[in-house]
This record gives C-alpha cells, structure tokens and sequence, in this order.
C-alpha cells in the first residue's frame, strides 16, 4: 500500500497529520472502497507510531469512510448510495434556499469570487485535473454560502457529504460530467447577475440531480466501489 502524500498538511501534530492524509486518501479514491488498511504499514509509511494511525481511524470510523472488523482488521468502506441520497436530499434543499436569498442579498464581491472561481474551474478542467476541479466546485458553493452569511451551514453539509464527495471526484476522474458542472456554475452566475430567482433555482435543482445521474452510470462501470454491489454479490 502505497499513501500519496501531501506537501500543504500541517506536521505541527502528529494525530491530524495522520488523519488528514488517510482521509484525503481515501476521498481522492488514492485509497480504493474495500482496501485493507494495515496499522503497521501506514505508521511505517508515515514514520509514526501507531497511536495516532489508531486515533486516525476511530475518526474515519465516525465518519463511515472505514469500517473495522473484529479480527479481520480495517477497511476503506464502499461508497453506500443511501448515504449519497441523503446527502443529495440536503444539499438540494439547502441549496435552493441559499440560491434564492443569494438573488437578493449575495454582496457584489462574492459574486465577483464566483466569476473567478469559474475561471479556475476552466482551467483544471482543461488541465483534466479532477481533484482540483473537485476542489474548486465545492469552493464555488461555499462562496453562495459565505455570501450569505451561512457558512456554518455549508460546513454542516460537508460534514454529511464523504460518500456523495467520493461519488463526485470518482464521477470527475471517469470524466463523465466536467464540462455540464461548469456550465451549470456558469447558469447560475448568469441568474445571479439578472436576479432570475426561477431559472437560478432551476438550475441548482439540475445540478444537484446529475449526482443521482452519475450514480447510476458509475454503478454500471465501477460497481466494484459500491456497497450495494457487494452485498449483492
């Protein structure tokens, strides 16, 4: 097992180091749904003891990115498509809320940090660099958030969101989507600028329904990261 690393996680302690790189790990699909993961490998890889890769994964296990079984060990878990439904059903209500306040309320420079954020998400796309555009699509929707003064709100949904994110970047890397992502933040920039509440909260609607879209396409070809394929099996 071989962990990709990251240059911008602070080393400062030693417990979140861990943790941010196995879970960044395994949302960025580096570590595979179903992969053991091995105590002793990953203290050895990160050159740690094995305290904080045993804390690590007692917070993914909230998270339900790991499952562990009793002497059998610890596993990446498969992506659970009722945890993406659930996901789905808030980020579209919470979503269509926010896009209708941003309307009337979304202060002139956050609108200018989405223009620019669309810029970015251009050129990742183009680069077909699919954790960044990953990165720069949720960046896009926490701006609507901020610009309304309801980022703790965002930060709620995140919390909520590790399979449909997993679900997302996998849709991302099999390049299903890239362009349609865009120009949907486009439409909604567009609605934003014209006060457009109808077609603005329209467009969030179809944005956030192309996750059940690509669940039933990644399902068919990557059946393999998803637990309702495994218990079937």
């Amino acid at each position: 097992m071989k962990l990709h690393k990251y240059r911008d996680i602070d080393l400062g302690y030693m417990k979140d180091y861990v943790y941010e790189v196995l879970r960044r790990n395994i949302m960025e699909l580096y570590l595979k749904p179903g992969a053991l993961l091995k105590k002793e490998l990953i203290a050895r890889e990160l050159n740690v003891s094995s305290t904080p890769v045993r804390d690590a994964f007692a917070k993914l296990l909230e998270e339900g990115l790991v499952v562990i079984y009793p002497q059998r060990g610890t596993y990446v878990s498969f992506i659970n498509l009722e945890r993406v439904e659930q996901a789905k059903f808030m980020r579209e209500h919470l979503e269509k809320a926010i896009i209708e306040e941003a309307c009337d309320n979304l202060p002139k420079e956050y609108l200018y940090k989405l223009q620019t954020n669309l810029k970015m998400q251009e050129i990742f796309a183009e680069e077909e660099n699919y954790i960044k555009l990953f990165e720069f699509d949720n960046k896009f929707h926490e701006i609507l958030f901020n610009g309304c003064n309801k980022g703790e709100v965002w930060s709620l949904i995140q919390q909520f969101s590790s399979h449909v994110s997993r679900l997302r970047i996998l849709s991302l890397a099999a390049n299903f989507n890239r362009r349609e992502v865009i120009n949907d933040h486009k439409n909604i920039v567009n609605a934003l600028k014209h006060n457009e509440k109808d077609n603005a909260k329209e467009v969030i609607t179809a944005h956030i329904e192309r996750i059940s879209f690509d669940s039933e396409k990644l399902l068919s070809e990557y059946s393999e990261y998803f637990e309702e394929m495994q218990v079937s099996k």
